[in-house]
C-alpha cells in the first residue's frame, strides 16, 4: 500500500483584494475647495453673531435681565400717525404686567419692568449764537436705557423731572446754536419757550444707525414739555357771529360762538418695554391683548430677531416684510433693525451656500467610505471562509491517513 503525499495548495486570492483608494488630484482639489468653503461658512456664522450684535437699542432686555436669572422680552409697538394709544393706556398696562407676573418672579426681583415711549415732531430753537430748526424725539418712561446715546458733555434728563424744562442736544445742533459741545446748564428757546441744555450726546456711529438717522440736527425733550409747547402753539377760534344782522330798532339775538380747537396732542408712536416672558410668547401676546386689541399697530419681538431663528423667518419673507402699506412711520432705530435683519439674512444665506460644497463631498466621501468597507469586509470574509474549508479538508485528509491510508 502506498501512501498518497497529497498537499494542499491555498489558493490565490490577491485578484479579489481590495486595492487602497487612490487619491486623484481632482479629488484633491475637490477637499481644498471644500474646506475652503467650510472656513467660509464659519466666517458667516460669526459675522452673522457680530452683526445681530451691532444695536444697543435691540439689547434692553439683556441688561435688564442682568444676572437674576428671569427670562425677559423686549417688545416694541409702532402706533400710527394717528394715536393709539396714550399714557393712561399705559399706566393701565403696566398694572396688568405686574399682576399678570407676580407670582412668576422671585422675592428678589424689585421691578418686574421697564418701559418708554415716544414722538417725534419738529421745532424751532434759538441759541446765544444761532438758532435752527430741529427734529424733535419727545421722551417719556426709561427711554434712555432702551437708547444708551454716547454722553460727550453733562447728562441724561429723567422723566421724573418736576420741572419738565430740561433738553438733551445732539453735537450737530450744539455746534449750529453755541458753536461747542460743553454746553450744561445754559438757556436754548425753542417756540419762545426758554429751556435748560442738560447735555450733549452724539449720535451713533454704526453703520446701521448711521444710515437710518436722515432726521439732521436733534434734540431730545420730555413728551409732556413737548405737548405743553403743543398746546401753548395751537390756534385759537375766535367767537363767530352767525345770526346775521339784527333788525333795526329790534333787540339783539344772542351770538353763538364756535367751540375752541382742540389743544394739540403729540401721538404716541413708539412703545418699548422690557417685561417677564416665563412661556415664549407670553409678553408679546400680553402686549398684543392690552395694547393692540384694534390691530391698528405693529409689533415686534426685538429679544430673538438676531438669532439663526428669526434671520431665517426673515429670508423667509424677505419680499413681503419690505411692504409697508399702513400709516406707520417707524422711527430710525427701527429702521436700523431692520437693516441690520437684511444683513443678518444674506450672512445666513451665504453661510447656506458655502456650507452646500462641504456637505456634497462628504457625502460622497462617506459612499465611497461605504463601498470600500464593504469591499473590506466581503475579502476578510472570503479569507475566513477559504481558511475555514482549507482547515476542514485538512482533518479529514488526516483522518484517513490515520485508518491506514489508501491503496495506490
Amino acid at each position: 500500500m502506498k501512501k498518497l503525499n497529497i498537499k494542499l495548495k491555498k489558493p490565490d486570492f490577491r485578484a479579489l483584494r481590495v486595492r487602497k483608494p487612490q487619491i486623484k488630484r481632482g479629488w484633491l482639489i475637490f477637499a481644498v475647495v471644500s474646506l475652503a468653503m467650510c472656513l467660509a461658512a464659519l466666517g458667516c456664522a460669526a459675522a452673522l453673531k457680530a452683526t445681530g450684535n451691532t444695536l444697543k437699542s435691540q439689547q434692553a432686555g439683556q441688561r435688564w435681565a442682568g444676572e437674576s436669572g428671569v427670562k425677559y422680552a423686549q417688545i416694541s409697538v409702532f402706533a400710527p400717525k394717528s394715536g393709539s394709544f396714550d399714557k393712561m393706556k399705559i399706566m393701565a398696562f403696566r398694572e396688568k404686567v405686574r399682576t399678570a407676573t407676580a407670582d412668576t418672579l422671585p422675592k428678589t426681583v424689585k421691578n418686574a419692568m421697564t418701559d418708554a415711549w415716544s414722538a417725534a415732531g419738529k421745532v424751532s430753537i434759538r441759541g446765544a449764537h444761532g438758532a435752527a430748526d430741529a427734529s424733535v424725539i419727545a421722551v417719556g418712561g426709561n427711554y434712555f436705557y432702551f437708547h444708551p446715546l454716547d454722553i460727550i458733555s453733562g447728562g441724561y434728563f429723567s422723566d421724573s423731572d418736576l420741572m419738565n424744562d430740561r433738553v438733551l442736544l445732539d453735537e450737530e445742533l450744539a455746534w449750529k446754536l453755541y458753536g461747542g459741545s460743553d454746553l450744561t446748564g445754559l438757556t436754548v428757546t425753542i417756540n419762545n419757550t426758554p429751556f435748560v441744555v442738560s447735555g450733549v450726546v452724539k449720535r451713533e456711529g454704526d453703520f446701521a444707525d448711521k444710515a437710518a438717522y436722515t432726521a439732521g440736527a436733534g434734540l431730545y425733550m420730555s413728551f409732556d414739555a413737548y405737548n405743553a409747547l403743543l398746546a401753548a402753539s395751537a390756534p385759537t377760534t375766535p367767537p363767530t357771529d352767525t345770526s346775521g344782522a339784527a333788525s333795526s330798532g329790534s333787540a339783539a339775538a344772542p351770538t353763538p360762538t364756535t367751540p375752541a380747537a382742540p389743544v394739540q396732542k403729540a401721538a404716541i408712536s413708539c412703545y418699548e418695554a422690557v417685561l417677564p416672558n416665563p412661556v415664549k410668547g407670553f409678553a408679546q401676546n400680553l402686549v398684543a391683548s392690552e395694547l393692540n386689541a384694534d390691530k391698528s399697530c405693529e409689533i415686534v419681538e426685538n429679544s430673538a430677531r438676531y438669532t439663526t431663528d428669526g434671520t431665517w423667518g426673515v429670508l423667509k419673507n424677505f419680499g413681503k416684510r419690505t411692504l409697508h402699506t399702513d400709516a406707520i412711520e417707524l422711527p430710525y432705530w427701527e429702521n436700523a433693525a431692520r437693516l441690520v435683519e437684511n444683513r443678518c439674512a444674506l450672512f445666513l444665506l451665504l453661510e447656506l451656500i458655502f456650507w452646500l460644497c462641504p456637505v456634497v463631498f462628504a457625502c460622497i466621501m462617506l459612499v465611497k467610505l461605504f463601498k470600500y468597507l464593504r469591499l473590506k469586509l466581503r475579502e476578510k470574509y472570503l479569507d475566513l471562509k477559504d481558511r475555514y474549508e482549507n482547515r476542514t479538508l485538512f482533518h479529514s485528509m488526516k483522518g484517513s491517513d490515520d485508518n491506514g491510508g489508501t491503496d495506490a
